[in-house]
């Protein structure tokens, strides 16, 4: 049983307040959008926004973790976080939507890298797989809060919805304040990418993110659009999509340790990808509501994995500063991250939001051979090596 009182536990927690943030926004964004009047080109628009600020923040982050620890990144941003969650989901007009936005996408990218370098030192200093469990505490947060947040979003209000991601994000700011120590800052070149032999294992692993994160955030921000689309009289819980994605995200990350341990991680990355191929082109050819909520159940068993080991992977590759190795593959992803929402915008406005989703399978495909690619391009490292 976990001690509540351990970084562990507060790290986990701040994993779940990412998740909840994410999440209440997913499931409110047919009435935000609504409410902002926002079209599926401007919402795209609004998304390649969030990702540029998120990537930009993230690209910061080997040179923040040479001056100020993890902790303190967590006690900084959780507290914008909270206020900005507000602000998003009450936007009233486009401005401060596409404002909200921007400073949402910042906030998680310094979040998402001080919490990923926390968890990957945390499992090095306990000495055994425990990080994608993390990660499955992101994923089972953002299943409960998308259906929550349509559900009162639509019910009571965005305001109300927001709250729901507000006390997630309060409490962990205090289990990280009580419970989670500041690390030793390795200053200078000793904490950056110089002493590495090769870069190009951290370019490949930065380029197959980037295809994830596409396919993972167009899953979890445009299923509310689709269901949506297509069967209006369920708007109540068109956060069912996010919420499946979610929910399959989160059984595999939590049993995902040991998966690592019996597979290997190559051969598990893999594995997802072809699952969420699969999954894509369902949603690019079915009209059906509960077909399409299964095919987002779909991507999310494929995805969970991706993300967790290649982070993992890259973190592990600059020990004396794990925040560097996670900002040199964001800097990386940083194009595809960012293009990837305004051409989802574009073909979903041009000829529907499927036919988008369908161009995510190809994302998968490409993501396979970065994959088989970095699989050979570390066999090779390991070869010179020795």
């Amino acid at each position: 049983m976990m001690n509540f009182h351990t970084p562990r536990a507060a790290i986990m927690m701040v994993f779940a307040a990412f998740g909840a943030a994410v999440g209440c926004w997913a499931g409110a964004i047919p009435d935000v959008i609504a409410a902002a009047g926002i079209d599926s080109f401007d919402l795209g628009l609004g998304f390649t926004l969030n990702s540029l600020a998120g990537v930009s923040a993230m690209a910061l982050g080997g040179m923040i973790g040479r001056r100020f620890s993890n902790r303190s990144v967590m006690l900084a941003v959780l507290p914008v976080l909270a206020l900005d969650i507000i602000l998003l989901l009450v936007a009233a007009a486009p401005w401060l939507f596409f404002a909200s936005l921007a400073v949402y996408g910042a906030v998680l990218g310094f979040l998402d890298l001080a919490m990923n370098a926390e968890a990957s030192a945390i499992e090095h200093d306990m000495r055994r797989p425990i990080f994608t469990t993390f990660h499955g505490s992101v994923s089972i947060a953002v299943a409960l809060f998308a259906i929550a947040s349509s559900f009162v979003s639509t019910m009571a209000g965005t305001f109300a919805a927001s709250l729901l991601g507000v006390i997630v994000v309060s409490l962990a700011w205090l289990m990280v304040y009580v419970s989670v120590p500041a690390r030793v800052i390795t200053p200078g070149k000793a904490g950056g990418l110089s002493n590495l032999p090769s870069k190009l294992p951290l370019i490949i692993m930065g380029l197959a993110i980037g295809l994830s994160v596409a396919g993972e955030t167009s899953s979890l921000y445009w299923s509310a659009k689709l269901l949506n689309d297509q069967a209006p009289e369920l708007a109540a819980i068109a956060g069912l999509g996010a919420a499946f994605f979610g929910a399959c995200n989160a059984l595999v990350r939590f049993r995902g340790d040991r998966l690592r341990t019996r597979y290997g991680e190559i051969p598990l990355m893999l594995g997802s990808l072809m699952l969420s191929a699969a999954g894509f082109i369902v949603l690019g050819l079915s009209h059906s509501f509960a077909v399409n909520v299964m095919a987002f159940a779909s991507v999310g068993f494929g995805l969970a994995i991706l993300c967790p080991c290649l982070f993992n992977l890259a973190a592990s590759q600059v020990p004396a500063n794990r925040a560097a190795g996670l900002s040199f593959v964001a800097l990386i992803a940083g194009p595809l991250r960012i293009m990837a929402p305004w051409i989802f915008g574009w073909a979903a406005t041009t000829r529907s939001t499927s036919f988008a989703f369908g161009l995510c399978a190809v994302l998968m495909v490409v993501a396979f051979g970065l994959i088989l690619t970095l699989q050979s391009a570390s066999q090779s490292a390991r070869t010179e090596a020795v």
